[in-house]
């Protein structure tokens, strides 16, 4: 998995990102945040058009100057963007609407709040040469923006990451399984039946998403990011645009259900995890135990994994104000 190295011509990379999210991202945010307190309107910034600027200074090819209507980058990058940032929470208790930095419900005073974090990726694919267009992609490239401490209420640190999947080579068929499935098995029997047809969703770090095998190309840490006399940009990891592509980001064990572990090739764990029990001792542990002995599951261990059945819910109502 290598890029085209000829469409390659933005250089000085690492430089450039770190200037361009202090300019973009940070500045504004924090600009947004002094706003937001006064107008109680959401301080979240919208990363589309900003995901396709870092997507190019990332992978140092230029866009194609086409907007939303042609390729993303002049070598045919799609360019799917996730922002989980500034996300409006929910109070438990009213319903009502919670800003990201509010600690308490501003309707009733409640502070059991449910704390929003299920963004994701959106394909949508409307004709069969959409599916193809997906399914011939050289290079997808998927950013995203969160929270790195979210499950500790830390909404001051904020993490951008990058994946890239290769539609075309072998190791990255389940995206185009995934993306076949949802056009033929989801939109199409909705079509038919005149009903409301939604965008696949690719949530990050699912189960589905580790499956694809993505490779982590980019990794940035931005700290206390509404303290401008605090913040530093860190990055943490990044691959150089003309640098082969190899291996993916292993999954977490933990993903897996009951029933998965036993679709699991035994003697490849034993073998990469150095167990010194039988398969059945292992097969009877808990599955707390099992991920004890099993952290992570890399390219070969997740092959025999099957994919999971994907419901799409029809939705009965509409929007309203």
């Amino acid at each position: 998995m290598k890029p085209i190295q000829e469409k390659i011509t933005i250089n000085n990379n690492k430089v450039q990102i770190v200037n361009f999210i202090k300019d973009i991202i940070v500045n504004p945010k924090q600009t947004l945040q002094q706003w937001s307190e006064i107008t109680r309107q959401t301080p979240s910034f919208k990363l589309g058009y900003i995901g396709q600027h870092l997507a190019s200074l990332i992978t140092g090819v230029q866009g194609s100057g086409s907007g939303a209507r042609g390729d993303d980058l002049c070598d045919g990058t799609e360019v799917k963007s996730c922002n989980k940032i500034d996300q409006l929470d929910k109070c438990k208790e009213c319903g009502g609407r919670v800003l990201r930095y509010e600690n308490i419900c501003s309707y009733c005073g409640s502070d059991k709040i449910d704390r929003r974090n299920d963004s994701k990726w959106l394909f949508s694919v409307r004709t069969k040469d959409e599916l193809i267009q997906y399914k011939t992609l050289d290079r997808l490239f998927l950013l995203i923006t969160d929270y790195p401490y979210f499950s500790n209420n830390n909404f001051k640190d904020i993490r951008i990451t990058a994946f890239e999947i290769y539609p075309k080579e072998k190791q990255c068929n389940v995206f185009n399984e995934l993306i076949t499935n949802h056009y033929e098995n989801i939109y199409l029997p909705k079509i038919r039946r005149k009903s409301k047809a939604n965008p696949m969703n690719l949530h990050p770090y699912s189960y589905q998403f580790y499956k694809c095998n993505p490779t982590l190309i980019f990794n940035c840490i931005i700290t206390d990011i509404d303290d401008t006399t605090k913040t530093k940009i860190e990055i943490t990891d990044y691959i150089d645009p003309s640098v082969e592509r190899k291996g993916s980001i292993p999954m977490p064990s933990s993903l897996l259900k009951d029933s998965e572990w036993n679709t699991l090739d035994y003697n490849k764990l034993k073998k990469k995890c150095n167990l010194q029990i039988t398969q059945e001792q292992f097969n009877n542990l808990s599955k707390k135990d099992k991920c004890g002995f099993v952290k992570f599951l890399d390219e070969e261990l997740r092959e025999d994994l099957p994919l999971r059945d994907i419901i799409s819910a029809e939705q009965h109502t509409q929007y309203h104000r």
